[in-house]
């Protein structure tokens, strides 16, 4: 394939899975002789960035709140269309839009970009749900970020969100497309085998994720009182706020807690086991590396993306959704078993190499 552009679009590069995500295959696809462009709507940049790549911050200090409320978000649109423009004069047209996120998705539905698609890393139902329970705005809120996405082109990242986004329930897309997210095998191999004092050196369960609902950190530490004599290593960005949540349930004495890490490979080799507590995801990336480290996995079956992870044999080890006594079980089991992860059926499907091939088909 000759040489593209592709333009990446995101609300930050902070520490989430969807950033990292765009990152290893921005990675690949500079590699192969492309060039990409990322555009954020707020200067957050928490990963290292790969070489070549090219970061393009919104030209505003305004929050993303602002940026995208009814009475701005056709403005923030007409100015991200001038800044994509402007890049395009010097390198030439984006053959590929990949948008990712909800404010990203609300700019974008308001420009005119050839070949674009929405990357919908998450149950939309499950998050609409979620913000009516919290109050009455941010469920409009999220409505009107969710329905952005109709008409629209989408790259479901499990079968599950395809199905999902193809029952009609809230929008009609143009079209679906099913890509697993990719992951790094050999970078992944590389950083897991990389040396760190901080490491415990005694047995310890991980659990990798944001301090947010989705996570069910409180299951998490109700399950945790049932399992006894080993501790909790947790990679997150507020280590005040769940070390509250573990003082809580009276675990917090168990609970490790050495705060966001640029490399989590490690800790997750190291780890004993690979715990999950979400009550949905769109895929559950952190449960194919902890696979890809040789770390047995214990899941939520929550929809989506666990049970497309944990197959066959694996399949016993996905608890129930909002039931800590059934995930201590499953923990207290894995932790009692020999676990084989000599076959994994989805590893297949999210190489690096594999997922670029699709990405790149789309152009």
């Amino acid at each position: 394939m000759d040489s593209s552009n592709i333009a990446i679009y995101l609300d930050t590069l902070g520490g989430g899975g969807a950033e990292r995500i765009m990152l290893d295959l921005s990675k690949e696809m500079t590699q192969r002789g492309h060039r990409v462009h990322f555009f954020i709507l707020e200067d957050v940049v928490d990963y290292e960035l790969p070489s070549g790549i090219v970061v393009h911050t919104f030209p505003s200090s305004d929050s993303r709140a602002k940026l995208t409320n009814l009475f701005n978000i056709k403005s923030t649109a007409r100015t991200l269309t001038e800044q994509v423009k402007s890049v395009e004069a010097d390198i030439g047209r984006f053959d590929l839009h990949l948008v990712n996120l909800d404010s990203s998705n609300l700019v974008i539905s308001h420009c005119q970009f050839d070949n674009t698609y929405h990357v919908v890393h998450n149950s939309l139902h499950q998050e609409i749900k979620r913000a009516s329970r919290i109050n009455p705005v941010r469920y409009w809120r999220t409505l009107r970020e969710k329905r952005a996405l109709h008409d629209k082109h989408l790259i479901a990242v499990s079968n599950g969100v395809k199905d999902e986004l193809l029952s009609g329930k809230f929008i009609t897309p143009k079209s679906v497309t099913t890509i697993y997210n990719p992951c790094d095998f050999e970078a992944i191999s590389d950083l897991a085998a990389q040396p760190n004092d901080q490491i415990p050196s005694t047995p310890y369960l991980i659990h990798v994720g944001r301090v947010v609902r989705q996570k069910r950190h409180d299951i998490l530490f109700q399950a945790l009182q049932q399992v006894p004599d080993i501790p909790l290593v947790l990679l997150c960005k507020n280590v005040k706020k769940v070390r509250k949540i573990a003082k809580k349930y009276g675990v917090e004495d168990r609970v490790i807690t050495p705060a966001f890490q640029s490399n989590p490979y490690n800790w997750i080799k190291n780890a004993k086991l690979m715990v999950f507590s979400s009550d949905f995801e769109g895929l559950g990336m952190v449960l194919i590396e902890s696979l890809i480290c040789g770390t047995p996995v214990v899941s939520t079956d929550c929809d989506f993306g666990p049970r497309e992870i944990l197959r066959g044999e694996l399949s016993q080890y996905l608890a129930k959704t909002q039931d800590p006594t059934d995930l201590a079980t499953k923990i207290n089991t894995a932790l009692q078993t020999n676990i084989d992860l000599s076959t994994v059926p989805i590893m297949s499907e999210v190489k690096l190499s594999k997922v670029t091939d699709q990405y790149l088909s789309l152009i």
